[in-house]
């Protein structure tokens, strides 16, 4: 008895610490956000009805559903990991916004970002570093780039908040960042 539950506690912290520790390898830890600084996130992004609003790096997608119920975006998610793909498309059916609301099961760095309006990153600067040519490359002159508490380095924001921990890029002609502020 005694094995079999010190078994199953090893499954558990071991399956815990792929979801949770692994990701982080890839560019991505995953790191749930309070209902308030979703708001506040979404918020700065300045985020309009009708935009298409992306994020790299959806875990469980609060934000996105957040964006679609709250700011009537229109949302999609790219998580790697299929356990928060599930649990994200579940949560979108539960609050009846899977039209609106899409989740993708894929690398965040082989995503076609072209038709958004908002891009959201909480992501680490390797990961954004990696990132950034093909967002530059991909993303339309009025496109906008919120990332929560790391910027992109050796680029100035076009807006960072109070607390220093959210930063918003605005995509110019060609592949300029900030080039209309």
């Amino acid at each position: 008895m005694l094995f079999s539950l010190s078994v199953f506690v090893l499954v558990a912290v071991l399956v815990l610490a792929v979801i949770a520790i692994a990701p982080a390898f890839w560019g991505s830890p995953w790191h749930p956000l309070r209902r308030q600084s979703i708001k506040k996130i979404l918020e700065f992004s300045e985020l309009k009805a009708g935009e298409n609003f992306f994020e790299l790096g959806s875990g469980d997608g609060r934000v996105s559903l957040s964006a679609v119920q709250d700011f009537g975006a229109k949302a999609t998610g790219f998580e790697i990991d299929p356990i928060k793909v599930w649990l994200a498309r579940w949560l979108a059916r539960r609050a009846n916004v899977s039209e609106s609301a899409q989740f993708f099961r894929k690398n965040f760095f082989e995503t076609d970002c072209s038709d958004a309006d908002v891009v959201y990153l909480y992501l680490t600067h390797q990961a954004m570093d990696r990132l950034l040519p093909e967002l530059k490359k991909q993303l339309k002159p009025s496109a906008r780039i919120v990332c929560y508490r790391f910027c992109f380095r050796g680029q100035a924001p076009d807006k960072i908040n109070a607390d220093n921990n959210l930063f918003l890029y605005r995509m110019g002609k060609g592949n300029a960042m900030n080039a209309y502020s």
